[in-house]
């Protein structure tokens, strides 16, 4: 079935964040005396701020340890966005500029917060080629859940055969599965595994490379 729409992630995928909020782990828990490991990092890649917290909770010992790590946190990223910004991934202004052409809708259904994804949308000038969002402190349960992308797929008003899920990570591919939608990886920090390969029509080097499946 024709694709009519598309449902991106945001961190990651459209964005090259995930690098920042690594870096604004390790400083926030160097600063706390604590680390921050690359296990920890894949642990609550595209997961909901409930998770990160009852997740560090564990870790940490207490709520109180865990808010003052997520708040230095996300100072650190404050500060590299404000002071360095934030680039695009490859491909991305080829692929929207398809979608465009072939009149193709999208939606972003991230986990971050909305006022970070405005953000984010501000800081790199995209906020005009995206008018809907659903963020992840607008629905209840986070990915793996599909929750997000079946609210997003209202939004776009299609059946799910007609719309295309993009993702970089093993946690918003599974929650695409669930949800029926067929969708495609493209790896970021995560290297996809043979649970991924399984739930994808594919897995691609970057967004531009998108655009030959939307063409079959």
């Amino acid at each position: 079935m024709t694709t009519r729409g598309i449902i991106f992630d945001m961190d990651g995928l459209l964005v090259d964040s995930e690098k920042i909020y690594y870096q604004a782990n390790i400083r926030a828990a160097k600063e706390m005396g604590f680390d921050f490991t690359p296990e920890d990092h894949h642990a609550i890649l595209g997961t909901t701020d409930t998770y990160l917290r009852n997740y560090f909770k564990a870790k940490l010992g207490s709520a109180t340890a865990t808010t003052e790590f997520i708040d230095r946190s996300y100072r650190n990223v404050a500060t590299v966005v404000e002071a360095d910004g934030v680039a695009i991934k490859p491909g991305l202004v080829d692929l929207l500029d398809y979608c465009d052409n072939q009149g193709i809708s999208r939606v972003i259904a991230s986990s971050n917060f909305r006022s970070m994804v405005d953000d984010f949308m501000q800081s790199t000038g995209l906020q005009s080629r995206f008018s809907q969002i659903v963020a992840g402190d607008e629905v209840t349960h986070g990915k793996p859940n599909p929750e997000i992308f079946l609210k997003a797929l209202d939004i776009l008003a299609l059946p799910a055969p007609s719309a295309l899920v993009l993702e970089d990570s093993p946690n918003g591919v599974m929650a695409a599965s669930k949800a029926a939608i067929p969708v495609i990886m493209v790896p970021d920090l995560i290297a996809p595994t043979a649970i991924t390969n399984q739930q994808t029509l594919a897995t691609v080097g970057d967004l531009a490379q998108v655009i030959p499946y939307l063409e079959k």
